[in-house]
């Protein structure tokens, strides 16, 4: 984030006063959104423990392919551009500074295939006030496992950056997932506009481009949002592993949605859903699929003396 936000009271309200109803849709197996009712196969989300407090602004989090218990985070604006392995426990296993690439509020981090091997796909995109010409995002060697956390690993360089930038003006946006199948690019913006919006760039046109790409816009997300409740705001996407399903999480709630690709998304569908409320999260801001395409991993920031959080939830399609 550009600036650190002040989640609002209204966040703080929202917590306290959907908490009782969250655990009744949760354990009831349903949810509403916008008057529509949907199954969900969710448990409540768990609280897993505290992240280490390097990552007090953790923003961006994604599984590593070659062992199911690490995860990689980093944080947002304001810090240095380094990932930072954790495994499923939380614990603190590692850490690679990243050299050469931009940081000015990177928020969020997606895992893809690029040819034989795996690339981490590092999204500076953050534009809470919209002011920003254009959002880069670096394509990003998967760092080697590491071994020893008191030791960072030699740093990793972009293999590849692209400019992108919105039709229309700017957009804030802090969710990024990699569809390296079909050769997709997804963003989704974060709302503040009173609309959540999909957009999308093809893989080989940025790696082709010369200069800046336009994004296209697929359509508007049916997530709810409500003028001045900060809750509501979209902070991280993620595809599962098989590529069918799109995870998008505001603070406060989780949202699944099938996925074919851009040219067959409806954005009229009403995704399943899930309260996020239970994990109490200080702010939200990550979340992860993990292996088996059903357990997603939720990371958040610290915030009011309390430390960056690691929780679970588990989600069968």
């Amino acid at each position: 984030m550009a600036h650190r936000p002040v989640i609002e009271r209204s966040l703080a309200v929202a917590y306290a006063a959907c908490l009782a109803a969250a655990l009744a849709a949760c354990s009831s197996g349903v949810s509403e959104s916008n008057g529509a009712t949907e199954a969900v196969a969710c448990d409540l989300p768990v609280v897993v423990g505290p992240l280490p407090s390097d990552l007090g602004e953790a923003s961006g989090i994604v599984r590593d392919p070659r062992r199911a218990d690490l995860y990689w985070l980093h944080n947002d604006s304001g810090n240095d551009p380094v990932l930072f392995a954790v495994d499923t426990a939380g614990t603190l296993v590692g850490r690679t500074p990243i050299v050469g690439a931009t940081s000015r509020d990177v928020e969020d981090v997606a895992l893809a295939r690029c040819g034989a091997a795996w690339c981490l796909y590092y999204a500076d995109m953050g534009d809470n006030a919209a002011v920003h010409p254009d959002i880069v995002v670096h394509r990003l060697p998967l760092p080697p496992v590491p071994s020893d956390a008191a030791v960072p690993t030699d740093p990793v360089s972009p293999l590849a950056s692209y400019t992108l930038v919105y039709p229309g003006g700017a957009r804030d946006a802090e969710s990024l997932f990699v569809d390296a199948v079909r050769g997709e690019l997804g963003i989704v913006t974060k709302g503040r506009n009173d609309m959540v919006e999909l957009y999308v760039a093809d893989l080989q046109a940025l790696e082709s481009a010369d200069g800046p790409v336009a994004l296209h816009r697929v359509g508007r997300l049916d997530v709810p949002i409500q003028p001045d409740v900060s809750s509501h705001l979209v902070t991280a996407a993620d595809l599962s592993p098989d590529g069918t399903r799109l995870a998008v999480r505001s603070y406060t709630a989780l949202y699944l949605f099938d996925w074919a690709g851009s040219a067959s998304f409806d954005t009229l569908a009403v995704p399943e859903q899930a309260s996020l409320v239970p994990a109490i999260e200080p702010q939200g801001e990550g979340v992860a699929f993990a292996a088996d395409g059903e357990r997603l991993y939720l990371a958040s920031e610290g915030r009011d003396n309390r430390p960056p959080q690691l929780s679970r939830i588990d989600c069968r399609p």
